[in-house]
């Protein structure tokens, strides 16, 4: 056994604060912790630490903390969530619940989201939570509404254009896509709010994962969504839930699908399943980055290579993994690979982020001048020396066709490695840059707010 690092940590009872070891044995990467009260606990990390490693020299970021703390320091990490003072990081992404309502019972669901009651924050708490966002984080500013299922509200387009008008640059919705796909005149007046983006719940293209999770046939839904999204020029990202036992077997077919439907599927954001809410807590369904990354080289038959998947834009080389590609008729053009290592800028890892989420999910043309230096790499050199017949880049038309498809035939395929009671690292959490907005006003890391303990006890969510 190799030590490779202390962590402070939590005890997956109590939320007691303890040390924790990070160490490899055979080949993988572990954190155990022991609590006086509640014994001994270890979580496998990465299933290789020669990936691990090759990360971390891949990740470079410098940062910008947030504008201003909203509470102070009394009991530490992770306890005086606000932001805090110690927070490390600007936000790049807020998350506003409009409603704790769901129109599903998911078998999977960190927020634990039912049908029952409407305790909905009001439109005068809703504006509040976007005033907080701008005056805590820095400019842009980028939003999600989130749920239960935001489509529940009626009043969803008002509280669209409230936020535009509150100074908000960038509105998405994360949603299941149910009324949406049903209802024209609702989808309608969203678009005409002036939502930017669709961040739709996708886990399959076979309807038999979707009765696994929901018990409903749901993939007709998924592309109706996408219709009316392409007709209405918003861009979707497809948004898959992953777990062994589960859909991961899927993984390449969701890719192939959402380049079929370039450009407006603008990319695949995967969620390796994480311990929080109502979902089960049998380890042997987690999956990790790397695992899930080596079935998407062995589904896409080595078009997306593993070497492919750099560093997501956070604040942790282990936080998340991103390949950005281009599309043509013969597959994927991949544009990013660890063997360029970590690519440094003057822009802090927020605003990065938050310039990739408004250039590339965006259903447009547009490009921010963070989105053209994310693209400014093919097969390892600078798009500046590529010359017009370089073959990796298999444009038939030359320079002005690649760049013609650069801007409307790309693909991010991502993933988030949320952190759960028993992966959790306090040094991460510091460094979040997505953050979820309290209806009295606070702003809390994502990974805090949804902590839950064995017992099913939140740290954060329902109460506050």
């Amino acid at each position: 056994m190799e030590q490779i690092a202390t962590v402070e940590t939590l005890c997956p009872e109590c939320f007691r604060k303890i040390e924790g070891v990070k160490y490899v044995e055979d080949g993988q990467v572990y954190i155990k912790k022991e609590c006086d009260d509640h014994g001994f606990f270890k979580t496998l990390i990465s299933k290789d630490i020669n990936h691990y490693r090759k990360m971390e020299d891949c990740f470079y970021v410098d940062r910008a903390r947030a504008r201003a703390p909203l509470t102070d320091v009394e009991k530490g990490c992770p306890y005086d969530c606000g932001l805090c003072p110690s927070h490390k990081q600007d936000t790049c992404l807020a998350v506003i619940e409009v409603t704790d309502r769901c129109n599903m019972q998911c078998t999977y669901c960190f927020a634990n989201s039912t049908q029952d009651g409407d305790t909905d924050p009001d439109m005068d708490t809703i504006r509040n939570m976007f005033e907080a966002v701008k005056k805590c984080s820095n400019d842009p500013s980028c939003v999600q509404l989130s749920g239960g299922e935001p489509t529940l509200r009626n009043d969803l387009p008002e509280i669209i254009k409230m936020g535009k008008d509150v100074g908000i640059d960038h509105i998405e919705l994360n949603t299941n896509g149910l009324r949406i796909s049903k209802d024209q005149d609702y989808f309608d007046r969203i678009a005409s709010a002036g939502i930017d983006a669709v961040y739709l719940g996708f886990d399959g293209v076979s309807d038999d994962v979707y009765i696994q999770r929901t018990g409903k046939k749901l993939f007709d839904v998924k592309s109706e969504v996408i219709n009316k999204c392409q007709e209405a020029g918003i861009g979707v990202v497809l948004v898959p839930l992953v777990a062994k036992n589960y859909n991961l077997h899927e993984v390449g077919k969701i890719i192939e699908f959402a380049s079929n439907n370039v450009p407006t599927v603008r990319g695949v954001h995967f969620q390796p399943l994480f311990y929080s809410g109502r979902s089960p807590s049998r380890k042997e369904e987690k999956v990790t980055i790397l695992e899930l990354i080596e079935e998407i080289e062995k589904q896409t038959k080595g078009q997306l290579k593993v070497e492919n998947f750099t560093p997501s834009l956070m604040p942790n080389a282990h936080c998340g993994a991103t390949c950005l590609a281009l599309v043509d008729d013969l597959g994927f053009i991949p544009l990013t690979n660890t063997s360029q290592g970590a690519m440094k800028s003057a822009y802090d890892v927020a605003s990065k982020t938050k310039g990739s989420i408004m250039g590339r999910w965006k259903g447009s043309e547009k490009e921010t001048e963070t989105e053209t230096e994310s693209n400014s790499s093919c097969c390892g050199k600078s798009l500046q020396n590529i010359s017009m017949e370089s073959s990796c880049c298999r444009s038939d038309g030359g320079w002005s066709d690649f760049i013609e498809m650069s801007k409307n035939r790309y693909l991010t395929i991502s993933t988030m490695a949320f952190q759960d009671v028993w992966s959790y690292e306090k040094e991460r959490v510091e460094n979040c840059c997505i953050h979820v907005v309290t209806r009295d006003g606070r702003l809390i890391p994502f990974c805090n707010y949804n902590l839950t303990n064995c017992d099913g006890k939140y740290l954060y969510r329902q109460n506050v």
